[in-house]
C-alpha cells in the first residue's frame, strides 16, 4: 500500500518521526473526544468559514478522493482567474488541501487561514521601527521557534504547488484574527450555523449580512514570503526524510526523552496499541515516574536537561533524581529548587508535609473568609459588538463564604442567562456578595487578571463609580499587589502530598485529601463515590445528564466554555428545558471548584492543629 505524506502527517512527524508510523497505522491517541481540541477546531473551523466569505467567487473543491480532488483542482486552475477553497494539491507522494488559493494569470496565492491571535498593532509598530516582525528572534532575526510551526505548515503547502506549478509565481500568506481589531457586528458567531459532518467542507453556513461582514471583520492577512524562502530547504529535507519512511511503512525509532510525557499516542494502559510503551517498554513502568518531577525539564544536567540523561542511562523513576542536582547553576537552593527537594524527599518517604509557618499565615486572614472561582470564555469569533478576537467575558461565579473557623460553609452563586454582554453585571453582583470586609481567595490569578479585564473595559462604556472604585480595590492594596489571596501560590510554598506528585491545580490537590482524609469525607458525603473499591475524585462523583440520548457532564473548565454555548446560542437555546440542564451542570461544576478550596484550607487547618 502506498502511503501519501500529508500536511497532518508531516506536523505529526516534525515533533517526532515514530508518531509517523503510529499515525498511519491510527493508533488511538489521547486526544480522541478530547474537549479542548474539539473547542479550538471548532474555533478554527468558524474562522476558515468567515476568511471565506470574504471572498465571493470562491469555489469549494468537494470530497471523492484525494486523486478525484486533485483531478478538479488541475481542471479549474486551467482558467486565467479563479479563486478555490479546499483546493487538492497531490505530487511527489505529498498532499495538502489549502484552505484559499487564488490564480490570477500566472500568479498563485496560497492563503492558509488560523485561528491564531495577531496583533496587527504591535507588527505595524515593529515595522515602522524597523525590528524584526513577529514572526521572527529579535536578536538574530530567523524564525521564531513559536511561530515556526505554522510558518512550516505553509511551506509544505507551497513546496507542493511550486513543484506541480514550477513556471508560477507563488505568494504565501497567513489570514489570522488581529486582536488589535474589533467588529460592530453584535452576536457574529451565533450567525454562524454548524452543519452536519458530512459537509466536511463547509462546516458551517453564515445567516448573516455578509457585505457587512466585509466591511466590519476583524481578519488580517500578512504576506509571509520571506518566512517560506527561508524554511523551504527544511521543510524540503523533511519532507524527503518522511517519505522515504512511508515507502515502505517503516517505524523509525526516535531518542526517548522528557519530551514524550506529552506524546498524544500516551494511551490507557489497557489498550493494546499503546504507541508510548511500544516507544519506551519497560520504563513506562516507573512508579513515580520521573515526568512528575516538578518542573523536571529545568535541571540542568552536563549537556542539556538531566532528566533526559537519565532516562537515557535508563533511570525513570523520580526517586532517581540526585538531590544533588537540584540547585541553581551558582549552586544556591532557589525557590523552584525547594518544591521539587521538598517533593523528592517526601516522595521517597511518602509523606505529606505542612509547613509550620503556614499557620502565621493563615491567622492573618481575616474572616469572613470567600472562596471565590470565575467561569470565562474567549472566542476567536468575538460575542459582542466592540469586543476584540479571543477578548474573555466573565459569565459564572460561585462563592463558598466561612464566617468562622466552626461555620458551615455559605454558597452564592451567579450565572449569566441573556444573549448580552455578561461581564459589567457579573462584576455588580461579586461586589454585593463580596463588599470589602473578609478575606477573599482564589486558586492562582485567573480572577484576579478577569476582574482587572474587566474595570479596563469598563471606560468609556460603564458609570456605575461603585462598581469601578470595588474593582480598582480588590485588585490593588495600595502598593500594586492584590487583595486576592492565591492558595494555589500557598500551596506551592507551604504544603505537599505525594499524591500530588508535580502538580498544584485544585483538582489534584483537593483529590490527595479527600483519598486521605477521612473527616472531609464525612463532612461532605454528597461527594463520595468509589469505584472498584477505590475512593473517587470529588468531581468524578458530579451526577451527568441526559441530553439527547447521551450523557452529560461539565467537569472542567473547557466544558464549561462548550456547556455556555450551548445553554445561550447553541441549536437548542430556544429549548428551556435543555438550557435548565446545562445551566445545573454548570453550576454543580463551579460550586465544586470552590467548595474544594474550602476543603484545601480545612485540610490545613486540620493537620496545623495537631501536636508537631
Amino acid at each position: 500500500m502506498e502511503h501519501i505524506l500529508t500536511k497532518s502527517d508531516y506536523k505529526t512527524a516534525r515533533t517526532c518521526i515514530t508518531k509517523l508510523y503510529y499515525k498511519k497505522l491510527r493508533y488511538p491517541t489521547v486526544l480522541d473526544g478530547d474537549e479542548f481540541m474539539e473547542l479550538l477546531r471548532d474555533g478554527g473551523y468558524m474562522i476558515d468559514a468567515l476568511a471565506k466569505l470574504l471572498f465571493d467567487d470562491g469555489i469549494t473543491i468537494d470530497g471523492g478522493g484525494r486523486q478525484k480532488a486533485w483531478e478538479d483542482t488541475r481542471e479549474l486552475l486551467g482558467r486565467d482567474n479563479v479563486t478555490l477553497f479546499e483546493a487538492a494539491l497531490l505530487g511527489n507522494g505529498k498532499f495538502a488541501r489549502p484552505d484559499i488559493l487564488i490564480k490570477q494569470g500566472n500568479h498563485l496565492t496560497l492563503i492558509e487561514v488560523k485561528a491564531r491571535s495577531y496583533d496587527g498593532a504591535k507588527a505595524q509598530k515593529l515595522l515602522e521601527d524597523s525590528k524584526p516582525n513577529l514572526f521572527r528572534n529579535k536578536r538574530d532575526g530567523t524564525v521564531a521557534s513559536d511561530w515556526q510551526p505554522v510558518l512550516e505548515d505553509i511551506t509544505f503547502q507551497a513546496l507542493i504547488l511550486r513543484e506541480l506549478f514550477p513556471h508560477a509565481r507563488v505568494t504565501c500568506e497567513l489570514m489570522m484574527p488581529d486582536t488589535s481589531r474589533t467588529t460592530g457586528i453584535d452576536k457574529l458567531h451565533t450567525l454562524f450555523e454548524m452543519l452536519q459532518p458530512e459537509h466536511a467542507h463547509t462546516s458551517f453556513t453564515f445567516k448573516g449580512d455578509v457585505d457587512q461582514l466585509r466591511n466590519d471583520h476583524f481578519l488580517t492577512r500578512i504576506n509571509v514570503d520571506a518566512e517560506v524562502n527561508d524554511l523551504t530547504p527544511l521543510v524540503a529535507g523533511e519532507s524527503a526524510a518522511y517519505l522515504s519512511a512511508l515507502q515502505p511503512l517503516t517505524r523509525i525509532p526516535a531518542k526517548i526523552s522528557y519530551g514524550c510525557r506529552d506524546c498524544e499516542f500516551r494511551s490507557p494502559d489497557d489498550n493494546e496499541r499503546n504507541g508510548f510503551r511500544e516507544c519506551w517498554g519497560s520504563l513506562a513502568d516507573g512508579k513515580p515516574h520521573i515526568f512528575e518531577m516538578y518542573c523536571a525539564s529545568q535541571i540542568p544536567g552536563i549537556n542539556g536537561p538531566l532528566v533526559d540523561e537519565l532516562i537515557a542511562q535508563g533511570k525513570v523513576c523520580l526517586t532517581d533524581i540526585p538531590e544533588t542536582a537540584l540547585v541553581k547553576k551558582d549552586g544556591r537552593i532557589g525557590a523552584q529548587n525547594q518544591r521539587q527537594l521538598l517533593q523528592l524527599t517526601n516522595t521517597r518517604t511518602n509523606t505529606e508535609w505542612i509547613d509550620p509557618a503556614l499557620r502565621d499565615v493563615l491567622d492573618d486572614h481575616h474572616f469572613p473568609l470567600h472562596f471565590i472561582d470565575f467561569e470565562t470564555s474567549g472566542l476567536a469569533v468575538p460575542y459582542h459588538a466592540g469586543m476584540h478576537p479571543y477578548e474573555n467575558i466573565a459569565f459564572q461565579w460561585s462563592c463558598h463564604t466561612l464566617r468562622s473557623s466552626a461555620s458551615e460553609p455559605e454558597h452564592t452563586e451567579w450565572i449569566n442567562l441573556e444573549q448580552a454582554f455578561p461581564s459589567f453585571a457579573f462584576a455588580e453582583s461579586l461586589m454585593e456578595q463580596l463588599g470589602d470586609q473578609g478575606t477573599f481567595f482564589m486558586w492562582a490569578t485567573h480572577e484576579n487578571t478577569i476582574l482587572k479585564g474587566i474595570r479596563g473595559k469598563m471606560e468609556g462604556r460603564y458609570t456605575n463609580r461603585k462598581v469601578q472604585k470595588w474593582l480598582d480595590w480588590i485588585t490593588n492594596d495600595g502598593d500594586g499587589k492584590t487583595r486576592l489571596v492565591d492558595l494555589n501560590r500557598l500551596t506551592l510554598k507551604h504544603y505537599f502530598h505525594p499524591l500530588m506528585g508535580g502538580k498544584t491545580s485544585i483538582k489534584k490537590v483537593v483529590d490527595a485529601i479527600w483519598k486521605t482524609n477521612p473527616i472531609l469525607r464525612q463532612r461532605f458525603p454528597a461527594y463520595l463515590k468509589e469505584e472498584h473499591g477505590q475512593i473517587l475524585s470529588p468531581y468524578k462523583s458530579l451526577p451527568p445528564l441526559m441530553m439527547d440520548g447521551r450523557e452529560v457532564l461539565v467537569a472542567e473548565g473547557t466544558g464549561a466554555i462548550r456547556a455556555y454555548q450551548a445553554m445561550l446560542y447553541g441549536p437548542q437555546k430556544s429549548d428551556l428545558t435543555v438550557r435548565a440542564q446545562w445551566q445545573k451542570l454548570l453550576l454543580q461544576y463551579c460550586e465544586l471548584d470552590t467548595l474544594s478550596m474550602v476543603m484545601v484550607y480545612q485540610h490545613w487547618e486540620q493537620l496545623l492543629a495537631l501536636p508537631a
